[in-house]
């Protein structure tokens, strides 16, 4: 019989908890068990509270709820119990616990972390970092997915340094919390998707998408026409002077469409291209060298300070020259005399990018909107340089889509410097 009202979340797990410890395969008792735990609106923290109960009763040192983020592929933890603080962050890949969990599908045991672990997989490995810069001795460890409909939407995973070591009954109790995790996961998915109406930004990229791409084949035609106009002899003046004015206007419109397709395709969550580790520092001298020559044309210095080892980091591959381009161009584009800077570091397990320039700068106004979609500085309006407000906007929305910053410091008639910071990616 079903009870008056939701039992708390607490409770839910316990009871499942026991479900597993008993040996009853009871389908039936797990979906209840959820029905009850959705009583709870908060699922991060209902999430908690099963990390906590686990982390209790199986004696553990730490437990770990992943939430799989196919976006940028990687693992972030939602609720953590035990002896981290902060967010975890883990790439999914073959050789990591968590991530070879998400991979396969395979709920494991393993009894002792820093042994050889090809038993299991033979690309396996425990990482010992995080052991060796906080004196920590991980001993044997549970990793269990969370599933929804056969597919994995999370990882639960559980330490232990010098309790009993687990067993495969533990296994079993894990295997079911976890199933009611996935559950938990989708919910919590669901509601998010409703609150922020996420599904509507998206839908919203994708028309707009559909629109602007509409427009790209009427405006590449009547290029194409003033192109073969261009070709025509003994055309009079005043048509000559419009032809040229057509022709710069078709431009711009070419160029502000480009850019309103990728804003559409970012906004929309879709990678522009493949998730790899790439050395950003031999990516951002590709891409200074391509603006040397108008650089050069203006009559303005583009210097570079990279470091001589690479510097790899993770993220979608064209997304990050669209960064780089954007950043770049813009900084040689608003320079009339003077310098372009750009360096790159290592700082504190971040790369650190600066584009600094001497150019026109930004009012202080209209700093705190700069980042807007289709928002332009007043003063680059009143200069005349063309610009359609919509680069910033994009490169903002991939910087932090992987887990990076991105900060401004410009004073107008002085200069402004862009810093990007991204996370060091560690094979």
């Amino acid at each position: 019989m079903k009870p008056d009202r939701p039992m708390g979340s607490r409770a839910a797990v316990a009871a499942t908890l026991q479900v597993a410890k008993s040996g009853i395969a009871a389908h039936e008792a797990l979906f209840e068990t959820y029905d009850r735990m959705i009583g709870d609106v908060d699922i991060p923290v209902v999430l908690r509270e099963v990390a906590g109960i686990v982390c209790s009763d199986m004696n553990a040192e730490r437990t770990t709820v992943y939430l799989l983020d196919s976006a940028t592929e990687r693992l972030n933890s939602i609720a953590v119990i035990g002896n981290v603080e902060r967010t975890i962050k883990v790439p999914i890949r073959p050789s990591s616990l968590a991530g070879y969990c998400a991979l396969s599908g395979r709920a494991f045991v393993v009894p002792d972390a820093y042994s050889d672990l090809s038993g299991i997989s033979p690309e396996l490995e425990f990482d010992r970092s995080w052991d060796e810069i906080n004196g920590f001795h991980t001993r044997d460890v549970l990793c269990a997915p969370a599933m929804f409909k056969g597919d994995v939407v999370g990882v639960v995973q559980v330490i232990n340094s010098k309790g009993e070591p687990f067993r495969d009954a533990d296994l079993l109790q894990l295997t079911s919390v976890a199933r009611l995790v996935g559950y938990a996961i989708y919910h919590a998915r669901l509601y998010d998707d409703l609150a922020s109406l996420k599904r509507l930004d998206q839908e919203k990229a994708q028309f707009m998408r559909v629109l602007v791409h509409e427009l790209k084949s009427p405006a590449a035609a009547t290029k194409m026409m003033t192109e073969l106009l261009q070709d025509q002899k003994d055309l009079p003046e005043t048509v000559t002077h419009l032809h040229d004015r057509v022709a710069a206007r078709m431009d711009e419109m070419l160029e502000l469409i480009s850019e309103i397709l990728v804003l559409a395709k970012v906004k929309s969550g879709e990678a522009m291209s493949e998730i790899v580790a790439l050395d950003l520092a031999a990516l951002t001298g590709e891409v200074c060298e391509q603006y040397r020559p108008q650089a050069d044309q203006k009559g303005v210095r583009l210097s570079l300070d990279l470091p001589a080892e690479p510097l790899n980091i993770r993220i979608d591959v064209k997304g990050c020259n669209l960064v780089l381009s954007n950043l770049i161009s813009n900084a040689v584009k608003y320079t009339r005399e003077g310098e372009v800077m750009v360096s790159l570091k290592c700082l504190e397990g971040w790369a650190e990018l600066e584009v600094r320039d001497s150019g026109i700068g930004i009012p202080e106004k209209d700093i705190p909107h700069l980042f807007k979609e289709f928002f332009r500085a007043t003063n680059a309006s009143k200069h005349g340089i063309p610009g359609s407000g919509v680069g910033l906007a994009s490169i903002k929305n991939i910087v932090e889509r992987f887990d990076g910053q991105l900060a401004l410091e410009s004073v107008e008639n002085v200069g402004s410097t862009f810093i990007v910071r991204l996370p060091i990616f560690e094979e």
